[in-house]
């Protein structure tokens, strides 16, 4: 092993087949494609990228990729609790309807994140997580999105928002993303109803099912698992199959989706389509 500050040298390095880019987000989608273009497989923390000309540089490049994978840190759809809640959903015959409320917290509005150019903003740096959640439980990506965001007031930077996105068989995934609340609330939960049933996940600490009376509870044994283990479990096992662990599709309307929300809320709640 060996240290370096040249993200060149590793991504030339013939020994390397993986690399994780884990910088600020403007720099996520340029080494995305340089690493790509050099036969490797890529992990990058999310975002993919922070604008739609990002965006297109990397589509068009999986085009044109077949020797390497690419995979974005959405953890949390591979955390327990989450895999047995999409199999608690697995036979369902018609829409869902997911809630997924974020107590964020606040950020310092001199935070890099709040930075259009390098961090994106929080709904498209950090709300991507909750928007691929939904997509993950539905199983493929939203067509619609409708914003709305409370008044910044000079203290907020447009992360109080309320995000509708709606999905091709029908269903319907709300996210709130709220940086005004108290951090002692745990910051995440999801409630899904459909097919007669009821689940609840609470901060990835417990989840709750319901269906005909009848009540199941499970909890996690060491606390809280967003699922940043299953997430690297996956990326070995895509490396060595060759098969994404999550489809493409979804990589890219996930994200289409986080810029589709943003303008929204700047157009007064109008639909977007993505």
């Amino acid at each position: 092993g060996y240290a370096t500050s040249s993200a060149d040298e590793i991504i030339n390095d013939e020994n390397v087949n993986t690399v994780a880019i884990l910088t600020r987000h403007d720099q996520h989608a340029d080494l995305v494609v340089q690493a790509l273009k050099a036969g490797k497989n890529v992990f990058v923390e999310k975002p993919l990228a922070v604008d739609s000309n990002q965006l297109s540089v990397i589509s068009e490049q999986l085009l044109n990729t077949d020797n390497g994978i690419l995979t974005v840190g959405f953890n949390r759809r591979f955390a327990p609790l989450a895999q047995e809640l999409s199999a608690f959903y697995a036979d369902r015959v018609e829409p869902l309807y997911v809630h997924y409320r974020i107590n964020a917290g606040y950020l310092p509005l001199k935070h890099w994140i709040h930075d259009p150019e390098i961090g994106g903003g929080r709904i498209v740096g950090e709300g991507c997580h909750f928007i691929d959640f939904v997509t993950f439980l539905v199983g493929e990506s939203p067509i619609a999105v409708s914003a709305y965001a409370l008044p910044d007031n000079g203290k907020y930077r447009e992360d109080n928002v309320s995000m509708t996105f709606t999905f091709p068989d029908g269903s319907i995934g709300v996210v709130d993303y709220l940086a005004n609340g108290d951090k002692s609330v745990p910051k995440e939960r999801v409630e899904v109803f459909g097919g007669g049933k009821v689940a609840t996940l609470n901060d990835y600490r417990s989840l709750e099912m319901i269906h005909d009376g009848k009540r199941k509870m499970i909890k996690n044994r060491l606390g809280q698992d967003k699922g940043w283990k299953d997430e690297m479990g996956a990326l070995i096992e895509a490396v060595k199959t060759g098969k994404p662990p999550i489809p493409y599709e979804q990589l890219i309307g996930v994200t289409k989706a986080s810029f589709a929300a943003v303008e929204s809320l700047r157009s007064d709640g109008k639909k977007i389509e993505i």
